[in-house]
């Protein structure tokens, strides 16, 4: 046998035997999700470094702001130190959670990338699941009879 085959009306994929069509892209989709999992770890660590789990004392107004602040907050700060936006220019950052989401202008440049680095992460984690699944139905339509092919095409 191959690595893919029909057999009596279901599929052999990868020492998997009897898959229903199912179960084959079910399957596939797991193939193609590791795959990219080094992207995904990517993903998950700018938005985990996005997180305000860091304590600050004294931080204004803490009632109405996210209480403490990030990684990425800290380490933008010490590596750009002081550096801001030339012209005057205040560009927005979101703040806050995607339910109370805020945009916040700000004119230095640490604070900008700090508080842009888990929307990134976001961004990275969709465009991630997006690939998935376009070549998991890709393959899957390789693989299956053509009454089993999946022909919406929202990815």
């Amino acid at each position: 046998m191959d690595t893919v085959e029909e057999i009596n009306g279901t599929y052999f994929y990868h020492g998997h035997n009897n898959l229903s069509a199912r179960e084959l892209f079910n399957l596939i989709f797991l193939e193609n999700f590791s795959k990219a999992f080094g992207l995904s770890m990517t993903s998950g660590a700018l938005i985990l470094s996005g997180q305000p789990l860091m304590s600050v004392s004294g931080k204004l107004d803490a009632a109405h702001n996210t209480p403490g602040t990030s990684v990425a907050s800290v380490l933008s700060r010490k590596l750009l130190k002081d550096a801001r936006f030339p012209f005057g220019l205040r560009p927005v950052a979101p703040v806050g959670s995607f339910n109370k989401l805020k945009m916040v202008p700000s004119n230095k440049i640490a604070t900008f990338v700090g508080r842009y680095i888990p929307w990134i992460g976001y961004a990275n984690a969709v465009v991630t699941i997006q690939r998935v699944l376009s070549n998991t139905k890709r393959e899957y339509n390789l693989i299956v009879r053509p009454r089993d092919r999946i022909q919406w095409t929202a990815f």
